[in-house]
């Protein structure tokens, strides 16, 4: 695999709290550019547009900053015209930062194959028909896992996500708190998590990187609580044919080789300039969608009622 080169951009005081994250990127064969600052946020737009050799950028910065107002969409446009992804991570403690490298850390030394996915949503028609979809789309080229709030507990969910696959799609409504779905799913239903973290988490519905009425939103909290490498989330209302263009969109990028949350995200973007414009891309923007080693077995032997 030829080199791939991401800034990092973090306050120099928790440069070190990346450390584990940095040692893996550079395992990984990636060439690493830190750029420290002490006062004001860089904006990765007008520092990726000037440039020709980057792959992808991450930016860690204060959590008074809300998601929306440090990146304009989860990719920038190098000088080229090139889709760059770029990803947020707020400050929220030295313990959060380390949990969430570590994590990150821990899916890019994972040795297993392939790509395998979780379809989540929620109990409505509509979006339990994109669900069946997504799965049906994948189904020949990707071991995927429907566990959706029809057939499985939120209890059973958080739990089945554990498993250690390489991506998780929820489809349904959504709130800066959580989703809708499993009778509300909140930040603090994954205290317990234990298990072996996603590649990337994906909440394709409204609102779960919005700040309104919360000091940390829902798509902020999963890498910090180390349950994957990167989400995706929306700043704020978005349509269901968007999400739904969105869904057909990564499974066409499974399909075509997609190896990485940001080239996932990259290739799947719909045409339409407002369905891009609220989403959002959280963590490391080069989380593998490889699996655990034991993922699959694991995944096939979650219990649901179909």
């Amino acid at each position: 695999m030829p080199e791939r080169r991401l800034v990092l951009a973090a306050p120099r005081s928790r440069m070190r709290d990346l450390a584990e994250l940095v040692h893996a990127w550079r395992d990984a064969g990636v060439r690493v550019e830190r750029s420290p600052f002490d006062a004001d946020v860089p904006d990765l737009h007008v520092l990726i547009g000037v440039r020709d050799d980057l792959d992808a950028a991450l930016v860690v910065g204060p959590a008074r900053r809300a998601p929306a107002t440090v990146l304009r969409a989860p990719f920038a446009l190098d000088r080229r015209g090139h889709r760059i992804p770029v990803s947020w991570l707020p400050v929220t403690s030295p313990a959060g930062l380390r949990r969430f490298a570590a994590t990150a850390a821990r899916v890019h030394r994972r040795d297993g194959k392939g790509r395998a996915v979780a379809v989540l949503g929620q109990w409505h028609p509509r979006y339990l028909r994109v669900a069946e979809r997504v799965a049906t789309l994948l189904e020949h080229g990707v071991p995927t896992f429907r566990w959706t709030s029809d057939v499985i507990t939120r209890e059973g969910m958080v739990e089945a996500l554990g498993s250690g696959l390489g991506l998780g799609v929820y489809i349904g409504h959504g709130r800066p708190v959580g989703w809708v779905g499993y009778h509300g799913t909140r930040r603090h239903h994954f205290d317990a998590f234990a298990g072996e973290p996603l590649g990337a988490l994906l909440s394709l519905c409204c609102r779960t990187a919005s700040r309104r009425r919360v000091g940390l939103s829902y798509a902020e909290a999963i890498p910090l609580q180390g349950v994957a490498a990167a989400s995706f989330g929306a700043t704020g209302d978005t349509l269901h044919r968007d999400n739904t263009s969105w869904a057909v969109g990564f499974c066409a990028a499974l399909a075509s080789g997609a190896s990485t949350v940001g080239e996932l995200v990259v290739r799947a973007a719909p045409p339409s300039p407002s369905a891009v414009a609220s989403y959002r891309l959280f963590g490391d923007p080069l989380a593998p969608l490889t699996p655990a080693a034991d993922a699959v077995e694991r995944a096939m032997a979650v219990p649901t009622y179909n």
